[in-house]
């Protein structure tokens, strides 16, 4: 028996001018742009390949964007590899759309609605703040040394926990910048990077997608997956569908447990993780995640990254 892995896909932020120009060429991926056409829009091909940075980078395009990238990558691997086996399926963020399609509990159609779905509820909530708002990457040794910190800070919320060490916070500019100035006066050993996006996503700011994600939801056919999926709401395997939709909508203003997910994949025997992408990042952080007692990466993981132009390579 060969090996079974754990496919990852990424969230918001690695997008790229030009991320699916060559991945475009590639009949299996071909198919999947025009089977997303009719929910994301016929400008998907424009906003995957010639879309200038500062326009990409908005939550709307982004999305839009990194979930066609997914499963256009996903389906080309697939097609040279159809022998391959999954042990679950993990997805950063937005990337859990790609991951439930993966795993057989959603289909291509359906998770174009729901992304535009969740893309326009995001990008709505965005045009409401009456002052700047957003996100900072935070790092440190052991972030939850530091979360009882950051969750008493006034206006600011501990948005996503990546790795051991890196998470995302979110709130007003103004109270991230203060923030880092005290993390800075009181000498935490902690670097504070303000990100470019639109808003504090996973933050309580985001509470009114929830209707608008649950009305989505309600016309979406979510299957009971092939393999588990390991979901950042919960930070744990996720089987029933009813629990998927509803972690669906908790996640617009829910804390993004990634690292815990990623560990719910190991307990559960994931030992080998694959990414299938343009820009690999989810996978590039397991030596940050599985690690055992004395910090060093546990020596049973192993992982895979395919780029665009492996794939072409595989399909010539």
């Amino acid at each position: 028996m060969g090996k079974k892995f754990c496919v990852m896909f990424a969230g918001q932020s690695v997008q790229a001018p030009g991320m699916c120009q060559e991945l475009w060429k590639l009949p299996a991926a071909r198919d999947i742009l025009e089977r997303l056409k009719p929910s994301l829009g016929d400008d998907l091909e424009a906003v995957t390949t010639d879309m200038p940075a500062d326009e990409l980078a908005l939550t709307f395009n982004a999305q839009r964007a990194i979930h066609a990238h997914h499963l256009g990558h996903w389906f080309a691997y697939l097609a040279k590899n159809p022998e391959t086996e999954l042990c679950g399926a993990i997805g950063h963020s937005m990337g859990v759309a790609a991951a439930l399609v993966a795993a057989g509990s959603m289909s291509v159609e359906d998770s174009g609605a729901f992304i535009r779905a969740r893309a326009e509820a995001f990008r709505d909530v965005c045009r409401t703040f009456s002052e700047p708002q957003g996100m900072a990457a935070v790092v440190t040794k052991n972030l939850r040394d530091f979360k009882d910190r950051i969750e008493s800070f006034p206006g600011v919320a501990l948005a996503l926990h990546n790795t051991q060490g890196k998470g995302t916070i979110g709130g007003k500019l103004s109270d991230i910048e203060a923030f880092a100035a005290h993390a800075k006066k009181e000498k935490w050993p902690m670097k504070v990077l303000v990100l470019k996006v639109e808003g504090p996503y996973h933050t309580t700011a985001f509470a009114p997608c929830r209707e608008r994600l649950k009305a989505a939801l309600e016309k979406i056919a979510v299957a009971p997956p092939k393999a588990p999926v390991f979901m950042g709401t919960s930070g744990l395997a996720e089987f029933d569908p009813a629990r998927i939709k509803d972690l669906l909508v908790e996640q617009a203003d829910h804390l993004e447990r990634h690292f815990d997910a990623v560990w719910a994949a190991y307990e559960r025997g994931c030992r080998d993780f694959l990414e299938v992408s343009y820009k690999p990042q989810p996978v590039t952080w397991l030596g940050d995640q599985l690690t055992g007692a004395d910090g060093k990466a546990l020596p049973d993981v192993t992982s895979m990254t395919v780029k665009t132009e492996d794939l072409a390579l595989m399909l010539q």
